[in-house]
């Protein structure tokens, strides 16, 4: 029993920096020199150039599943970027202007013109509150096709890199619209070389809060600015007499994520153009309605 107490007295020793001998080989009784440095924590990013199933506004590695744009999607990411002034104390909320103008800037790059001007939804992706929290600040944008008919979010199985570009079939140009009383219940995309009665003129952007909140004669007034620019007319009380227009605010959704540009279409009311209204000038466009 006490060769037993002694080789105990011995191990508690080499524990306390006592002079005991014959320690195991290797062991040199100091155990604060021998310990590897702990791993910096990576914090999770989302990479940019994959797809996804669905439509999101924040994000993080747990419900995080990117696919192959290859495979049927929703969505694509067209970038992932940091957040600029986001360190420190800054809220979520407090950046999700700088997201959605962030957003905008890289998505026009990846498409090859402004995203606005195309069938397009744009959503800026921040990290989750817990992601937020542990000191994630990156900003994921994400676009997704529309249906210029109805609205709906389009099923894709190819990339929208470079998806403007001059003649693609996103982007707005000439168009038949349904209309029923004072509303455009659908749009229908057509060819600008066939006959058509409306044709994507430009954009009307304004600061309010929500889309309700732009009365119906600002819009009017800013469809007539954009029109004018587009057809080459003059911006006066005779633009009313020569063409009518189209206003088309984006969702609730997109109006709150920063999107608040009014998409303007002139429209011949009815009548049948052929080709594209570009610069066409008073002599195509002379005062012929009512007011």
């Amino acid at each position: 029993m006490r060769r037993w107490a002694a080789t105990l007295t011995c191990a508690f020793a080499l524990f306390t920096a006592s002079a005991c001998t014959g320690a195991p080989k290797g062991i040199d009784g100091d155990l604060t020199d021998d310990w590897r440095e702990l791993p910096t924590a990576i914090q999770f990013r989302p990479a940019a150039g994959v797809c996804h199933d669905h439509l999101a506004d924040q994000g993080s590695l747990d419900d995080y599943a990117p696919l192959p744009c290859t495979r049927a999607h929703v969505a694509e990411t067209a970038a992932v970027v940091q957040l600029p002034g986001a360190e420190g104390s800054k809220l979520r909320s407090e950046s999700a202007g700088d997201a959605f103008q962030q957003c905008s800037e890289q998505a026009d790059a990846f498409l090859g013109a402004d995203w606005r001007t195309g069938w397009l939804i744009l959503q800026p992706v921040l990290p989750s509150a817990a992601a937020w929290k542990g000191g994630a600040r990156w900003n994921r944008c994400d676009l997704a096709e529309v249906s210029p008919i109805d609205g709906r979010v389009i099923n894709r199985t190819t990339s929208l890199k470079a998806a403007l570009r001059p003649g693609s079939p996103l982007r707005m140009a000439c168009a038949n619209p349904t209309i029923k009383g004072e509303q455009v219940t659908e749009m229908h995309p057509v060819p600008c070389s066939g006959a058509h009665t409306s044709e994507f003129a430009g954009l009307f952007t304004t600061t309010a809060k929500t889309s309700d909140d732009v009365p119906i004669d600002k819009v009017e007034k800013g469809c007539d600015r954009a029109i004018a620019r587009f057809a080459h007319v003059p911006d006066d009380g005779s633009i009313t007499a020569r063409v009518g227009w189209l206003g088309f605010p984006p969702d609730d959704a997109s109006w709150k994520a920063g999107d608040q540009s009014i998409r303007c279409f002139l429209w011949l009311n009815g009548e049948k153009m052929r080709g594209s209204y570009r610069n066409a000038g008073t002599s195509k466009l002379k005062i012929h309605y009512v007011n």
